[in-house]
């Protein structure tokens, strides 16, 4: 966010609030508020980018005196006329906020954006899938550690096979990809062989290709050098910092690998359906190598998960945040460690130190989808909900073809903005309506007035035979770092079910 505080200075929009002086100036011309403007934009400058209820600023500016809301409009209305219309913007019902600046956003530019292909499986046995597209994945978290290349995500570049030249403008033209990088694995007991090419979309030119063999222990070698390769070819010049950063220690055994790959496609299915089946592939992956620290991490990751309906234990979640621990400890290069242990301290309502691993994860792998999209979750729980849709369009643009809880996250931050009717749009893709998800939609349709279908979603939560609580869920699940910010959306659950507090 391009918004700095230092001690009582605070930067935004061109101008420079200085609590300590008392002063509000823009290019060292002095910009003039009466006092209770000036109280007021000091308020919300403590809190840019969070949503400030309109009660939360009248006893801040007009502490034990009784004024209307007409005393707040005007006051209001004076910091506009002196910021611009744009930079305090008022969210239906809630209150108003400070706009931040938006191009906190890392972008991608004129940078070429390349798609991973999912490889072709050459071998006979379909068991070894698993291994081609974690082979193929390593390879999409290689590429996107560099700035220089923007890396589509594995959702979007996965939904194709790799295909014949003919079909390659095509896939350009659905995903946006500028290159293509399609190849095929073969596994062979403990030996790996793989053909890589590197396409230009644009003509379907092949620009470098190669064959590459391997032991399991070199596995993660020729993946570093295919990487390697593939951006020494469309960039001028890659650091050597930044080539010996996108290596990583190889696990010793190929079995403890594919385990984890095999844990890992169980999670992604989007039914969620065998959380228990894929601990206990970590878990085996664990016992054949114990310093393995991606077991440890996607084990604490399957114990998150596995409350998709209501709070997780303290205790699961303690035992979590240690697996995750101890992933860093074996894998401290791996953005995935940070994103995961990021999660499970979000969960932990750890608002701080949830923030402070995904910023070390997007140190490690700027161009990680999931870690953008996270980084969009995590500040609408904050309470920063205009820069959260920010990072989640970014995660979009790179993955195009998203997986549904992008959606969900995105709806949220819209629902925190008042934005309820794109709100409701966003949670009517979902292809499996939850309990949860049936909750946030008929608290959209409350917020808009349509108590129709707030009360028909309502009704739905638990035809399914759940039981599940809304309230519960909006009061306590949901880790909002503010309470004002868990009342939102309580009050919107409450009016769909026709309850007052």
């Amino acid at each position: 966010m391009a918004v700095s505080a230092t001690g009582q200075v605070f930067q935004f929009g061109g101008f420079t609030l200085d609590l300590g002086k008392g002063t509000l100036s823009r290019a060292d011309q002095p910009a003039f508020l009466r006092p209770k403007a000036y109280a007021l934009l000091t308020h919300l400058a403590c809190h840019i980018g969070r949503v400030v209820p309109k009660s939360e600023l009248m006893d801040t500016v007009w502490p034990g005196v009784f004024v209307t809301e007409d005393s707040l409009t005007q006051s209001v209305r004076e910091i506009r006329k002196v910021l611009g219309e744009e930079r305090v913007r008022t969210v239906s019902k809630r209150g108003y906020m400070l706009v931040p600046e938006t191009e906190a956003v890392p972008e991608s530019g004129a940078q070429p954006i390349v798609a991973v292909l999912r490889f072709r499986n050459d071998g006979a046995d379909p068991a070894n899938q698993e291994i081609v597209d974690g082979f193929a994945e390593d390879i999409i978290n290689g590429l996107a550690r560099f700035g220089t290349v923007t890396v589509l995500a594995r959702n979007s570049s996965f939904s194709f096979a790799s295909h014949s030249p003919a079909e390659w403008p095509a896939i350009r033209s659905r995903i946006g990809a500028d290159y293509l990088v399609e190849g095929s694995v073969r596994r062979q007991a403990e030996r790996i062989i793989a053909a890589v090419s590197l396409i230009d979309a644009a003509n379907s030119a092949q620009l470098w290709g190669d064959r590459y063999q391997a032991e399991a222990a070199g596995l993660f070698t020729i993946q570093q050098d295919i990487v390697e390769q593939i951006v020494g070819r469309l960039v001028v010049k890659v650091s050597n910092a930044g080539l010996t950063r996108a290596s990583r220690r190889p696990v010793t055994s190929l079995a403890s690998y594919e385990l984890v790959l095999r844990g890992v496609a169980l999670m992604r299915d989007p039914a969620q359906s065998d959380l228990k089946a894929a601990a206990a592939l970590f878990e085996a992956a664990i016992s054949k190598d114990p310093s393995y620290g991606l077991a440890h991490t996607y084990l604490a990751l399957s114990h998150v998960l596995n409350s998709e309906f209501g709070p997780t234990s303290s205790s699961v979640l303690a035992k979590a945040r240690d697996l995750a621990e101890r992933g860093i400890a074996l894998s401290p290069d791996q953005a995935t460690a940070h994103r995961i242990q990021s999660l499970v301290r979000l969960s932990m309502r750890d608002h701080q130190a949830a923030e402070h691993h995904l910023q070390i994860a997007l140190e490690l792998n700027p161009g990680d989808a999931e870690c953008i999209e996270q980084m969009g979750h995590l500040l609408t729980m904050r309470g920063r909900p205009l820069e959260a849709l920010s990072w989640l369009a970014r995660a979009i643009r790179i993955d195009p073809l998203n997986p549904h809880w992008y959606q969900y996250d995105r709806s949220l931050a819209l629902y925190m903005l008042g934005e309820y009717r794109p709100a409701a749009e966003a949670l009517e893709l979902a292809t499996r309506p939850t309990p949860w998800i049936r909750t946030r939609l008929a608290a959209c349709y409350a917020q808009l007035g349509n108590m129709e279908a707030a009360t028909r979603q309502a009704a739905l939560i638990n035809a399914g035979g759940f039981d599940f609580s809304p309230v519960d869920y909006a009061t306590t699940v949901v880790p909002f770092e503010n309470a004002v910010d868990a009342e939102h959306l309580v009050n919107g659950v409450l009016l769909a079910l026709g309850r007052r507090r």
